[in-house]
């Protein structure tokens, strides 16, 4: 392993052993913010019975299309977007996801299945809105939106 990659593990690991012990991302704090949110995505999925593949999957061929979770749930290969916001924003996470952002998650789920030679009989795109708590310690509120529809 590389040393760029063996310190960015460890900060992986530092970063998530503040949020179990009760840190939450500072305010000001974007990139955190969305880790932070993945992870509780991510926590709560498997709690559920999901099995987690992949975490923010990227294409070889173009960087930009992007999915943050792949998983399993019984037979169905699920694409997971998290949207995290701080609670009380002006644009709920579902509300936020645009046509824009709606057709980049269609080529992203489209160049998965082609890039990881992956045969899915059955796959959906899921939604989950993490509300993040302003005042510190407080838990964040999960809502899992299941098989949003993109048309293919």
């Amino acid at each position: 392993m590389s040393g760029g990659r063996e310190w960015l593990g460890l900060f992986a690991m530092w970063e998530r052993f503040r949020w179990v012990v009760g840190f939450t991302p500072t305010k000001g704090d974007k990139p955190a913010k969305g880790r932070y949110g993945e992870w509780i995505g991510e926590k709560f999925l498997r709690k559920r019975g999901f099995s987690v593949i992949r975490r923010n999957w990227r294409s070889s061929l173009d960087r930009r299309l992007e999915i943050d979770l792949v998983c399993m749930d019984s037979e169905v290969l699920v694409f997971v977007e998290i949207r995290a916001r701080s609670k009380g924003s002006l644009v709920d996470g579902y509300a936020s996801l645009s046509r824009k952002k709606r057709n980049a998650l269609k080529r992203s789920i489209r160049s998965y299945l082609t890039e990881e030679s992956r045969k899915a009989d059955n796959y959906r795109l899921d939604l989950m809105e993490i509300d993040l708590p302003i005042e510190a310690r407080a838990k964040p509120q999960v809502f899992h939106h299941e098989n949003i529809a993109i048309s293919f």
